[in-house]
């Protein structure tokens, strides 16, 4: 095209979509009407000489971007908003200069959706940068119109992908699924989410949606028939005198929600929607639909008196029509509005529900602060739409994500009762922790002051907020158990020296060596608790020590396992005391597998101690420094034992395992074998009545004695 008759028609368009927008906000009803007239004027005259990848004048976009806004029906900052929000990022004009001419509130709206400088060690600008997304969320949870405006800004720029080079199209697309998609799904923008997802499936796998789209088309084609049929019986079902009237319409799948999926099911018919005029006749025309056709047991989904958290709502069941079950929705004009343009229906409705929602965001930024690898991404994939609802005894309704279970639900209402969560009464009954929930049911969290997350508990959760404080507690374990290890270390190593480590610690060059590390005293325990500082190198680096006095503690050289034990014998004290399942920073080494009574000694390792029994040959080249001593927490409290034994599967076996425990007079309550594998092995599974530890002890040595035994746990 002539340059000069592609110039005319980007002018012919500018001139459209000016005037689109300025018919939408008339003069008379407008107070802000002069300030959109200088955006729209401003905006033209700061991005003159820009040009986009398709080679349109840039302020084609803001345009482009302000009318999408103004379409969704928000209001006339929104607007303005949107015609300014790459004035900052792209041009001279500056945040002071925005916020003398506009105001505060749009300047930091504006500068919220301006990125963040990146490093150097990443492309300016970088989308991913999670400083940015922090930007846009905190400026997100002040005024939501940001948050709005950006989802548009990025569908403005996924329709515009194509003239991107194809690197760049696919980082775009994987993030604008990861972050954007559930962002508009949040808002309710499910027309958006489904536009962004089906651009994301076309930009990041070609050849799989041309083919995916075209066998969808195909089968819809072929089903045309059917459908109609199903439609017909579904409309007569409401042409009862006491229905009011409605509007039948088939709901099909879209190429979108094939994005990670092979190929399109065999079943393109997702069910109808059903509108009728208000929510009252929701609910006859529901009942009219139940009286003629048989329900799927536990299908029905009441959203109207319990809306989702983006403000969806309707009924929804699943009903057998011709032996096949449909999915129905119903819904009023009035809620397929908002089914539309989500909350934007009524944005300032859901101004302080939504930012608070996005401030749990921001939490959850801070928890991660320190973490170098984290992307965006990994916050907000756990931003999935809540579809389950469950109550409180007191009738309060919280939504999770499908599969929630028990420990979500706890730690949604309080951190506290997550950490010490031990289960639930679920509809009358006692619930272990880690059981999902249905949705519907109402919660009754049972807790115990001994109990605490352990690190298994990471995979019972999975909302953000219950991961996010079961890691807390678990890093914080950590590090009070690495402080108290470091501690004794610290304490042992000093007295072997022949000094005071109370006096050693108030000596002046001690302080000063701490200063200058950057270290206090906590600190410097966990770091040797964790072994990212040698003591000895600390001592001789900073000259805490003589020579002579550094010597006692003997050569750091691997084969230090003799001395260890020699020393160890001469010192009854150990430097830790264990239970018999290690914690978050002590581990139970699986190579040589100790139990409770074995001769044992602790490796320190940066994860934390590793705990080996004191034949382990791993130990043969281990420096005398990395040693701990170490010995069991001997409870005299009588307690249950299960064993796991790995076994040689030979004739006989239960009948030997048997008589030890009769032999020591010990009660078995619960005894199986699992099945054999390829070695003709197999795992035997005991439980015991409570035992004295020297019984337990008795036990171990015994079934040790059986060769066929190959394991114990």
């Amino acid at each position: 095209m002539d340059p000069i008759a592609k110039s005319d028609d980007s002018a012919a368009r500018l001139a459209k979509i000016r005037l689109a927008i300025l018919k939408r906000f008339p003069k008379s009803k407008s107070p802000r009407y002069s300030l959109l007239k200088q955006a729209l004027q401003d905006a033209e005259f700061y991005h003159s000489d820009q040009y986009r990848k398709s080679g349109e004048p840039a302020i084609i976009h803001p345009y482009r971007v302000a009318l999408l806004v103004s379409e969704a029906g928000m209001g006339i900052e929104a607007v303005i908003i949107a015609l300014l929000h790459d004035i900052i990022e792209d041009t001279e004009f500056t945040k002071a200069e925005v916020a003398d001419k506009y105001g505060e509130w749009l300047a930091e709206a504006v500068d919220g959706l301006t990125k963040v400088a990146a490093p150097q060690n990443r492309p300016r600008g970088d989308p991913t940068s999670i400083e940015t997304y922090r930007k846009l969320l905190t400026s997100s949870v002040k005024d939501l119109r940001t948050l709005q405006v950006k989802i548009f800004d990025r569908l403005d720029n996924m329709r515009d992908l194509g003239f991107l080079e194809r690197k760049r199209q696919r980082r775009i697309a994987m993030e604008t699924m990861l972050v954007y998609v559930p962002m508009a799904l949040r808002l309710g923008l499910q027309d958006i989410s489904d536009e962004l997802s089906t651009l994301c499936f076309r930009y990041l796998y070609p050849n799989r949606f041309n083919r995916v789209l075209a066998e969808l088309q195909q089968r819809i084609a072929d089903e045309q028939k059917k459908v109609r049929g199903l439609k017909k019986a579904l409309e007569a079902t409401f042409k009862e005198p006491d229905t009011a009237p409605c509007n039948v319409q088939p709901k099909y799948r879209k190429v979108a929600d094939y994005v990670f999926e092979a190929s399109p099911q065999v079943r393109p018919l997702a069910g109808f929607t059903v509108t009728v005029p208000s929510a009252q006749d929701c609910y006859v025309a529901l009942g009219r639909l139940h009286m003629n056709y048989r329900v799927v047991p536990n299908s029905i989904r009441d959203y109207i008196s319990n809306p989702k958290p983006n403000r969806h709502q309707a009924l929804e069941s699943k009903v057998f029509i011709g032996g096949e079950p449909i999915t129905i929705e119903v819904f009023s004009t009035d809620m397929e509005k908002v089914r539309r343009s989500g909350i934007l229906a009524d944005w300032s409705a859901s101004q302080e529900e939504m930012s608070r929602y996005y401030q749990s965001y921001l939490e959850l930024l801070d928890q991660f602060a320190g973490n170098e690898d984290l992307r965006m991404e990994d916050v907000l994939r756990y931003g999935q739409m809540e579809t389950l609802q469950i109550f409180t005894p007191k009738g309060e309704m919280l939504s999770f994500p499908q599969r929630a279970t028990v420990l979500d639900f706890a730690f949604a209402i309080h951190t506290d009762l997550g950490i010490h969560c031990d289960g639930a009464w679920v509809e009358g009954r006692r619930a272990a922790r880690q059981e999902e929930l249905r949705d519907g049911t109402m919660v009754e969290v049972l807790t115990s002051p001994g109990t605490a997350p352990e690190a298994n508990w990471l995979g019972y959760v999975r909302t953000a907020r219950a991961k996010m404080a079961i890691r807390r507690h678990l890093r914080g374990q950590r590090l009070s158990r690495a402080q108290e290890v470091g501690h004794k270390l610290f304490d042992s190593n000093i007295k072997r020296m022949g000094l005071n480590p109370d006096k050693f610690m108030e000596r002046k060059a001690f302080l000063k060596a701490l200063d200058t590390h950057g270290l206090n005293p906590e600190r410097f325990y966990q770091e040797i608790g964790t072994r990212q500082l040698n003591l000895r190198s600390f001592m001789l680096d900073n000259k805490l020590v003589s020579e002579n006095e550094l010597e006692r503690l003997g050569p750091s050289v691997p084969g230090g396992l003799m001395r260890y034990l020699k020393r160890r014998s001469r010192h009854s004290d150990p430097d830790l005391r264990i239970s018999g399942l290690g914690d978050e920073f002590i581990h139970l080494a699986p190579c040589c597998s100790p139990l409770r009574g074995d001769a044992i000694v602790g490796l320190q390792q940066e994860s934390g101690i590793l705990i080996h029994r004191t034949e382990c040959s791993a130990l043969e080249q281990v420096g005398l420094d990395a040693l701990l001593s170490v010995d069991w927490d001997m409870d005299r409290q009588k307690v249950p034992y299960r064993f796991h034994l790995k076994i040689q599967d030979r004739p006989g076996m239960v009948y030997k395992i048997g008589k030890i425990m009769r032999d020591l007079k010990v009660n078995i309550q619960d005894m199986n074998i699992e099945s054999k594998d390829a070695l003709s092995q197999a795992n035997v599974n005991i439980l015991v009545d409570p035992i004295a530890v020297q019984t337990y002890q008795k036990i171990v040595s015994r079934l040790r004695a059986i060769k066929e035994v190959v394991k114990i746990t």
